[in-house]
């Protein structure tokens, strides 16, 4: 999939190229670093944490509570107390506590990607508008993305990522730190 989107991306590009080489401008741009700069990304991870934390002390709590029926069942069952239908019931509510277990991991794991997906739509439609932006402002005729394009090398002179990074209020200082003064 990847090698086929990466071929027309480059049969299209060798296609402009060749037809309109003076008249063509290609640039690219790093929307992963674009998005991890972005305050906005920082709050929904934030956001995100905090619903992992409380998902897993739930969990936790869960696990305690069937730690505790197990401590109980097999104090129970060393000292003779338990008949065979006690036991089998104590097997059954281990089987559903390890149920209830799973079953929660699963909502949760459900309610962080749907919750991601909220928290990230908005940030995502904002990048990409600002790209457009961008690349309309500086004239360019086709911009790649880093990350999806596979691109492996190019010019510091047709980078974009820096503008968008601007035109989306992040500051200079920002920019060089988490580039390391590479932009």
């Amino acid at each position: 999939m990847k090698l086929s989107k990466l071929l027309s991306l480059f049969a299209l590009f060798a296609s402009l190229t060749l037809g309109a080489q003076a008249q063509q401008k290609v640039g690219y741009v790093n929307t992963e670093a674009v998005i991890a700069l972005l305050p906005v990304t920082k709050k929904a991870n934030e956001e995100l944490a905090e619903m992992q934390t409380k998902f897993l002390a739930q969990g936790q709590g869960i696990q305690e509570e069937m730690k505790a029926k197990y401590d109980d069942l097999l104090a129970k069952n060393e000292a003779g107390q338990l008949s065979d239908n006690l036991r089998q019931l104590g097997q059954q509510e281990m089987g559903q506590l390890q149920q209830d277990l799973a079953d929660h991991n699963q909502q949760s794991q459900d309610a962080l990607v749907k919750r991601r997906s909220v928290l990230f739509k908005p940030i995502l439609k904002q990048v990409n508008e600002t790209i457009q932006e961008v690349s309309k402002s500086q004239n360019y005729s086709l911009v790649f993305d880093v990350q999806e394009a596979g691109v492996v090398y190019g010019d510091v002179d047709i980078n974009l990522t820096k503008a968008v990074l601007l035109a989306l209020g992040v500051d200079q200082a920002t920019i060089d730190a988490a580039s390391g003064g590479q932009q």
